[in-house]
């Protein structure tokens, strides 16, 4: 675990500039980093015409999970291209997301050993608006939707850590994010923590950062997080929600049927893949045992063959 300068301690603020190998760092070290400037606020501006109607016609969450004034706008990529152009494709986020989330895995095939390579995928994408006077999430990780099991460990090992998460999750901020308004609370260093520790998170150990329209939080799902308490009085804090899983796991938002075929066809063949549109090797996803592209594509077949998984 390395980085190419000397940071301080706490969640750190970079640049969309710095080397990759420092957000990683940053990533092993503090469960996440902010990103200064990831997206341009006339993008987000672009991108919230797409999502609006949505978000204004949600219906009243029952539950803890989202308070009443929260408004959400799930399937954004069936949404708005723009934001899967932007967010779910965007380079750091897909460098980020490949290197926590790639699964490489040997085997015998009889004399011969091979190995095969899981790529990420999306898990799901909702923009969130938390309204006035929104009451704070329970702190939680969203590594535990995949059961993950964990001890604590000091530090990060990359070698004995390389499949300790099985999700990245990223928010942007669709406005100035601040404690006020609800911004995500979270618990630096949590990541290091057991899958169920001894004592439950304490709200007084997290932080909130502060982000400007278009920074992003790019951050492990098992750090302790959750939306902040919104005690304004005419502020919406609205914050793009982007979250990556390993490609052998089940989705959280089911992709197949939250972006129609039809709209799925739109998009390019990376972008196909990183929805699900692809084998996870060794076998994982194939229909008529070929690769899911074709059912997006079954006049394309001609050229398909059948191989070896």
């Amino acid at each position: 675990m390395t980085s190419s300068k000397e940071y301080g301690p706490g969640l750190q603020y970079v640049s969309t500039d710095t080397p990759l190998e420092d957000i990683y760092y940053l990533i092993k070290r503090d469960g996440g980093v902010a990103i200064r400037n990831l997206i341009t606020p006339e993008i987000l501006d672009e991108t919230y015409e797409d999502i609006k109607d949505r978000i204004n016609d949600d219906a009243e969450w029952e539950g803890a999970f989202f308070p009443k004034e929260t408004k959400r706008a799930p399937s954004l990529i069936a949404r708005s291209p723009l934001y899967t152009k932007t967010q779910v494709m965007n380079p750091i986020f897909q460098a980020v997301c490949s290197h926590f989330l790639t699964t490489r895995s040997t085997f015998w095939w009889g004399d011969n050993l091979k190995e095969s390579v899981s790529k990420p995928q999306i898990t799901s994408c909702v923009a969130i608006e938390i309204g006035p006077g929104g009451k704070a999430q329970p702190l939680h990780r969203d590594s535990y939707i995949h059961h993950r099991k964990v001890p604590e460990i000091d530090e990060w090992d990359d070698e004995r850590d390389k499949e300790r998460d099985p999700t990245v999750g990223m928010f942007v901020a669709g406005c100035k994010v601040t404690r006020a308004n609800g911004g995500t609370q979270l618990i630096p260093g949590s990541h290091l923590w057991a899958t169920v520790p001894d004592k439950p998170p304490n709200p007084a150990d997290a932080i909130v950062p502060e982000l400007e329209k278009g920074d992003g939080l790019i951050m492990l799902a098992s750090l302790f997080h959750g939306g902040g308490n919104n005690t304004t009085t005419d502020q919406y804090r609205l914050v793009y929600s982007t979250f990556a899983t390993r490609g052998y796991l089940r989705q959280e938002e089911n992709q197949y049927l939250a972006v129609p075929k039809e709209i799925a066809r739109q998009y390019d063949r990376a972008t196909l893949e990183f929805i699900g549109y692809y084998i996870s090797e060794p076998a994982g996803g194939w229909v008529e045992e070929l690769d899911p592209y074709y059912a997006l594509y079954p006049e394309k077949l001609k050229d398909a063959k059948m191989t070896d998984f």
